[in-house]
């Protein structure tokens, strides 16, 4: 753990260049106070391979005070880093901690537990990915987030049974899923995660459309205008806010029945909450003779016969009677990327290798 203060001098930091995940954030801090006005990072690469996006200095900037105003961040404050650098999530705790001139504590990804957590003091905000969230939650019955303000949850979609465990801490933290791309310099939309489902709201100085496809336009307000077409389905409730419903990239065709999987496994969330069954998983959809396209299940551990049936029978109740998982696969675990999103693609790949 190290605790970082930013002020107008940059801190020495050069003992900590063997830390792969602090690296990349070290060479934009140098830069950064000797003047740099663009900087280049990589995107999360959830659908295919990362790719480089250069943002100025100044939209920087304005991404971190849009967050900084939103959560009152003061020079007082302290924000906590334990994400990987290497790509947007992890960068801007660093720049909003730089333009803020607040405290910033960092914990290696790989030393995150919830006894550090706990023995932090006060965090005004932090950042994780929903599995690191996951992950602390099965370590013990305590609240990991007590000493935390206010946490964001970002980079991947939170499932039915990791929103009920935050719910039953009955935590002080307030937690946000928050909605961004590397390309807008982290989120520019943000949803207070509770028990009664609200949309994503954007953020001071965006507004969102849609396409022909139904896919997120996101407009931005402020000079240079510009516009950032997604390729993620949302059901548009207003000019500045949406509810998201998936990435078009993953949508199955089934028999001519259209289905999102992200949306497909919000059922399979709630059935194994319900039924206790405790399993990491995720979802693949792959070309079928008979149906056009399928849903593959793959699961950490193995479901029952009985398990299967009940899964099958509850998604055709709540999905649509042809809205099912056809196949079940099981593997050792379930693959991530960097950046901290669930590896649809490497995860079939490894189910398939061991089912041979």
């Amino acid at each position: 753990m190290l605790d970082i203060q930013f002020t107008s001098s940059p801190p020495d930091l050069s003992e900590l260049l063997e830390d792969e995940n602090l690296r990349p954030a070290i060479d934009l801090i140098n830069k950064w106070y000797e003047g740099s006005e663009s900087f280049t990072f990589l995107s999360s690469g959830s659908t295919g391979t990362p790719k480089e996006i250069t943002l100025s200095k100044k939209f920087l900037i304005a991404s971190a005070n849009r967050t900084i105003e939103f959560f009152n961040i003061q020079s007082s404050d302290t924000l906590l880093l334990a994400l990987n650098t290497s790509f947007m999530g992890g960068m801007m705790m660093i720049v909003r901690a730089i333009v803020a001139k607040t405290h910033l504590i960092y914990i290696a990804p790989k030393n995150l537990t919830s006894s550090i957590l706990c023995d932090l003091p006060p965090i005004k905000l932090a950042s994780l990915v929903p599995y690191q969230a996951t992950v602390l939650l099965r370590e013990n019955k305590l609240d990991p987030f007590v000493s935390i303000q206010n946490l964001l949850l970002g980079g991947a979609p939170i499932d039915g049974t990791l929103q009920q465990k935050l719910f039953a801490l009955e935590s002080p933290c307030h937690f946000y899923h928050t909605y961004g791309m590397t390309e807008t310099a982290s989120h520019v939309a943000i949803k207070e995660i509770t028990h009664n489902p609200s949309c994503y709201n954007a953020l001071k100085g965006f507004s969102f459309s849609t396409d022909d496809r139904d896919c997120l336009v996101i407009h931005y307000l402020n000079v240079p205008l510009m516009n950032w077409k997604t390729n993620d389905v949302i059901a548009l409730h207003s000019s500045t806010s949406f509810e998201w419903i998936g990435r078009i990239d993953w949508v199955v065709n089934s028999g001519g029945v259209k289905f999102n999987l992200e949306r497909a496994e919000e059922c399979v969330a709630i059935f194994f909450h319900d039924q206790q069954i405790h399993t990491m998983y995720t979802s693949y959809k792959i070309p079928d003779q008979t149906w056009g396209e399928k849903w593959i299940l793959i699961t950490e551990e193995p479901l029952s016969a009985l398990e299967i049936d009940a899964l099958k029978n509850y998604c055709k109740k709540t999905l649509g009677k042809y809205i099912y998982p056809q196949d079940i696969y099981t593997i050792k675990k379930i693959v991530y990327l960097p950046s901290g999103k669930v590896d649809r693609i490497s995860s079939f790949k490894e189910a398939t290798r061991l089912s041979i």
